[in-house]
C-alpha cells in the first residue's frame, strides 16, 4: 500500500512543484512529462526534486489530492449549510455540484482524463479513499432525511453506494467522453427523480 501524501504537510517549495507539474500534466500529459522538466520549471536540480517527491506518481497524486480536498470542502458545505433545507434538495444539490466539478475538470480535457486514469490504475487505494469520503457525505444527507421523515433507509452507507453507482456516468472522468453540460444535467435530474421516487415508495411502504 502506498503511503498517502498529506496535503497539510506541504511547504511552499512543494506547492511550487505541484503548480509546475500540474501545468505540464494538463498541457503535455502525464506520460510525456519528466521529473527533470518539472525540476527545471522550478529552478531546482532533479535530485532536489526527488527529495520532495520520490516519484512522478507521488507528484500526480499530491496534485489531485489537493484538488479533491478543495472539492470535498465544497461538497461538505452542501451537507452542512442551511439546516432547514429538505434532505431531498440537499441530495439534488450535492449530486449537481459533484457533476459540475467533474465536468469542469474532465470534459474535453484529454490530459486531465489521462492523469486521472493513471492514478486510478497505479493508486487504487487513493480512488477508494475518495469514494468512501463521498459516500460518508451522502450517508449524512440520508441520515438528515431519515430524521426529518423524508426517507426510510436502514443501511445508509449501502444506499449511498447505490446512489454513487447510479450517477457514476455523470460524476466521474467518464464525462470526458460525454455531451454538453445542459443535456447531461437534464439526464442526471431524471435519474435523481427516479431515486427520489424510489425513496418515497420505500417511505410509504410497510415492507423493508
Amino acid at each position: 500500500m502506498t503511503k498517502a501524501v498529506m496535503i497539510e504537510d506541504l511547504d511552499d517549495t512543494a506547492e511550487k512543484i505541484l503548480d509546475a507539474a500540474s501545468s505540464r500534466f494538463l498541457h503535455y500529459g502525464y506520460g510525456k512529462t519528466t521529473m527533470s522538466e518539472i525540476a527545471r520549471d522550478c529552478n531546482m536540480s532533479t535530485g532536489n526534486l526527488y527529495r520532495y517527491f520520490p516519484a512522478k506518481m507521488d507528484i500526480a497524486e499530491s496534485f489531485v489530492r489537493r484538488l479533491r480536498t478543495d472539492h470535498m470542502a465544497k461538497l461538505r458545505k452542501v451537507v452542512t449549510k442551511n439546516s432547514k433545507e429538505p434532505a431531498v434538495e440537499k441530495l439534488r444539490r450535492f449530486l449537481h455540484l459533484k457533476f459540475k466539478l467533474a465536468y469542469e475538470r474532465f470534459h474535453d480535457r484529454p490530459k486531465a482524463y489521462e492523469l486521472s486514469s493513471e492514478i486510478m490504475r497505479e493508486r487504487k487505494d487513493f480512488a477508494s479513499e475518495w469514494e468512501a469520503a463521498e459516500n460518508a457525505l451522502i450517508a449524512e444527507i440520508l441520515d438528515i432525511g431519515e430524521k426529518s421523515g423524508e426517507f426510510r433507509i436502514k443501511n445508509k452507507h449501502r444506499m449511498a453506494r447505490i446512489i454513487q453507482d447510479a450517477v457514476y456516468r455523470f460524476t466521474s472522468p467518464a464525462v470526458f467522453h460525454e455531451g454538453e453540460f445542459d443535456d447531461l444535467l437534464s439526464e442526471l435530474d431524471d435519474i435523481i427523480c427516479v431515486l427520489l421516487d424510489a425513496f418515497a415508495w420505500r417511505r410509504n411502504s410497510k415492507g423493508d
